[in-house]
This record gives structure tokens, sequence and C-alpha cells, in this order.
């Protein structure tokens, strides 16, 4: 009878434990801090549809991991994933200066609502690829508008992480291997009058058109082409079903920033700021996506029913020229440091 009474009283003690301990942890978990990721649309975790959900997903699902492994960030933060907060995506990013939510992707064509030097980033002509993009944002000019951006306005670049493709011109009229052979064409660029001003330059009929009604467009012949990156080209478009020709001549690329609110970043510990700071440092996409677009740039080529067009070195020139004659207007009016930062770094 003692024995069982001393049994009994062992297996108490312990339930007793286990449900402090139970306790405990639950309620470390309900006193961490919430840390809202806010993007429009999209599902956590779910079927990468786009080359920025791929970059965003591969950020987050390490720093959630190690916002609850990792010591000195253990039970102090619940990384939230939000996707119903903000109805786009330059909402997102002012919901994040103001401090409705502390995290978000962004892009220079959201950026630019910040300051309008941002608009460089993708304007036609300007970036010839990701190293010099990445080389020029590393230059005391770009570094300045960086700081600028987080004190005046309250968002803070943590980390560029890759370009998701470079902007290149689909067309089904072709071959195209001088500009004269544009000429008369219909095409749909992405919006920005820098895109709409070197399309006419080289002879083009420029359309503004959304991105859901490009196949119909092609289909019923309301556009001849486009100008779209590799990866909405092959994998949202299926464009070899539709344009024939691809010209390999860069007009501009696509960067994309993990971006935070400054005064939320800037109010953690350093330690903890540090041990996510981490998670961003030691992850690099750029390699991934620059060998990604090259394998379908490779695919277009193999392809019997596609063609990959490479220019001369004079005809792309003549581009070149056409491109940034396109982004004058969109370089007036910007500070003419940043603009000599970029020419430095080619």
């Amino acid at each position: 009878m003692k024995n069982l009474t001393k049994v009994f009283t062992i297996l108490l003690a312990l339930f007793l434990a286990m449900g402090f301990c139970l306790t405990s942890a639950d309620q470390a978990q309900a006193k961490a801090k919430n840390v809202k990721f806010v993007v429009v649309g999209g599902t956590e975790g779910g079927p990468e549809v786009a080359a920025e959900i791929m970059a965003i997903n591969m950020y987050l699902g390490a720093l959630d991991y190690r916002m609850r492994t990792f010591h000195v960030l253990k039970g102090k933060y619940k990384l939230k994933f939000i996707n119903t907060l903000f109805s786009s995506a330059n909402e997102c990013l002012t919901g994040v200066a103001s401090g409705a939510a502390e995290m978000t992707f962004s892009g220079p064509h959201y950026l630019e609502q910040l300051d309008p030097a941002w608009k460089l980033g993708e304007a036609p002509g300007v970036f010839e690829s990701w190293e010099h993009f990445m080389k020029t944002m590393n230059t005391p000019a770009w570094k300045a508008l960086h700081e600028k951006t987080a004190r005046e306005k309250g968002i803070t670049i943590v980390k560029w992480m890759a370009n998701i493709g470079n902007f290149y011109l689909y067309t089904k009229k072709g071959p195209v291997k001088t500009m004269a052979d544009l000429k008369g064409q219909k095409i749909r660029f992405p919006g920005g009058e820098g895109f709409a001003k070197a399309l006419r330059a080289m002879g083009t009929t420029s359309i503004s058109l959304p991105y859901t009604e490009v196949v119909s467009a092609l289909q019923t012949n309301m556009i001849d082409g486009l100008l779209t990156d590799m990866f909405g080209a092959f994998y949202y478009f299926e464009l070899p079903r539709y344009t024939k020709y691809c010209i390999l001549q860069t007009w501009a690329i696509q960067p994309i920033c993990f971006v935070v609110n400054t005064k939320w970043w800037e109010s953690l510990p350093p330690k903890e700021r540090q041990a996510m700071q981490d998670v961003f440092d030691r992850i690099d996409l750029s390699m991934f996506f620059n060998n990604a677009q090259a394998g379908i740039t490779q695919g277009w080529a193999a392809n019997p029913k596609t063609e990959l067009i490479k220019l001369s070195d004079t005809e792309s020139a003549k581009w070149k020229k056409a491109m940034r004659q396109g982004a004058a207007d969109v370089l007036s009016g910007i500070d003419p440091k940043l603009i000599e930062a970029i020419e430095a770094s080619r």
C-alpha cells in the first residue's frame, strides 16, 4: 500500500511538473511578439508561381526557423505571414513605413513612391546586369540614398535578394536582326514612360496593357510582341506558343529587396537584430536566378519552334542608345551623383 501511495505521489508530481512546463511554454509563446510580413495574394509555402514568391519563401522559411530555435530569438518573436491586410504592393510598402506591419518585399517601381531616384532601378538602358546594379548600390552615393530612405521614409532595405529576370523583347514577327526590322510592330510594355519612348524611338507602336490581357492580345493580333522577363515569358505567358522570336538584348533588370520598418528594426536589441540580419546575409539567391534564367534562355534557343536572336555589337549599341534616350526624362531631376555612380560602375 505504501509503495502504491509512493508511486501515485511520484506520478502526480510528474504530471504537475509537465503541466507547469506546458503552461510555461504556452505563456512564453503567448508573450512572443508578432512580426508581420505583408504581401498581396500568394500563400505561405504555396506553389512558387512567380520568381519573387520563391525568393520570399526562402528567406521567410529561414527567418521563421531561426526565430523558433535560436536562443537569442526563441520565444520572443513569432513570424506572421499576412496576405489580406493590404490590396496592393504599394500599400504593403506604405503599411510597413507607417508601422502597421514590420516586413514586406519591394522593388524600385514600388520604392519610387518614397523617393523618385529609385525609379532608375528598372528604367530602360540604365542597368546592364545584376552585377552592375549591386556594384552601384555599394557606392557612397547610393548608400546615402538607402540611409535617406530609412531616415526620412521609415523603410530600411535589409537585403537586395536577386534580379528576378532581365527584360527582353519577344515578338511573333521576325526575324529581328536590326532596329528597322521592328518598324511598325505593336509592342506591349510593362508600364513607365521610359519604355514607351524607347519603343517609339525604335519605330514601334508602344501599347500599355494589363498582363492578364497579353495572351488574348497576341492571339487576336492586337499586339505583335511584348517586353517581359524570361521567367514570365516561359512560365506565366507561355510565350513559346505565341511568339517565335526572343531578342537577347537587356532592356532592364528587376531587382527585389526585403524591407523592414526602420523604427521597429532599430528598436531591437543589437544581438536580436543581428540574429535576424544573419539570415539575410547568409542566403544569396542571385546565382540561382542567374542560372535559372540562363537555363530557360538555352531552352528557347534549343526549341525548334522558337529562335533566340543575338544582335551584332553595332546594332546592340543602337538599341542601347534608343533605350537611354527613352530614359532621359527619368534621369532628369535625379541627383547627378547617383547617375555618375551608375556610369562609373559599368
